[in-house]
């Protein structure tokens, strides 16, 4: 079986700067993926390649074995890859269910007159509510996004990833910024996730004890280059992966 993502030789320059360098790797469905690496490393400029922020310099990237370079992200979305951000990224005059049904509307193109019909759809409905059960956010479906937890405001954004039905979904660090209860929360949601959907996961993370608890395997760049690829014991006995990270940082 192909792998849900391959990727090969991709390299983006931005003038004489080369954020990322002829970077190749391989995500196989179904299994927990994760790129690490110091600051400046290219993870992010790696993952809008991805998602088609940024089209590449040179090289290629395959999803399900088509070819999608350079294809703008509305298309990368709509071909069955999802994306989280840093930052979050919710609506914050919504509701938390108000926020899924709009994202829930989109994917199934089912007009624009939004809410009112909406709430009268009751596939939408049941999908929606199928949602945030499976984040643990049912309690507060008819909550103002602006009253949550920074913690139950990234769950929000998954459940807006969840709602276009991802194959693959690029998890762009998803602790940032969380309380460790916040931490650990998440951790078991991926798991739970992984393990009750057919959704592949992909994440770059910088706290290390969320990539080892939940990764299979993990890439690590550094200087924009791969650096190491292996499962979680083989990276963190890596000596030139301790050396990149100055010691110490690659501890679970």
């Amino acid at each position: 079986m192909a792998p849900i993502l391959e990727v090969k030789n991709l390299t983006k320059h931005f003038g004489k700067f080369q954020a990322v360098t002829g970077v190749s790797l391989t995500v196989e469905k179904g299994e927990l993926t994760a790129l690490i690496g110091p600051n400046g490393a290219g993870k992010t400029t790696f993952y809008n390649m991805l998602s088609g922020k940024f089209p590449p310099t040179s090289g290629k990237i395959f999803f399900e074995g088509r070819d999608i370079t350079g294809a703008p992200p509305h298309k990368i979305a709509r071909m069955g890859i999802g994306r989280s951000f840093q930052i979050t990224n919710i609506f914050t005059s919504m509701t938390v269910m108000e926020n899924i049904l709009s994202a829930l509307i989109a994917h199934h193109g089912a007009g624009t007159s939004f809410f009112a019909p909406a709430r009268k759809n009751k596939k939408l409905l049941e999908e929606g509510s199928k949602i945030l059960e499976s984040l643990g956010l049912t309690p507060y479906a008819d909550m103002p996004t602006t009253q949550l937890s920074y913690g139950d405001k990234r769950l929000v954004e998954i459940g807006i990833v969840l709602a276009n039905s991802p194959r693959l979904v690029l998890l762009d660090e998803p602790t940032a910024g969380m309380t460790p209860e916040e931490t650990e929360r998440m951790i078991e949601l991926i798991h739970h996730l992984a393990d009750e959907t057919d959704t592949t996961f992909f994440l770059t993370e910088h706290d290390m004890k969320v990539v080892f608890s939940v990764s299979k395997k993990i890439y690590v760049l550094h200087q924009g280059s791969l650096l190491a690829a292996g499962s979680p014991e083989e990276i963190q006995k890596n000596p030139e992966v301790r050396k990149a990270y100055l010691g110490g940082e690659i501890h679970a």
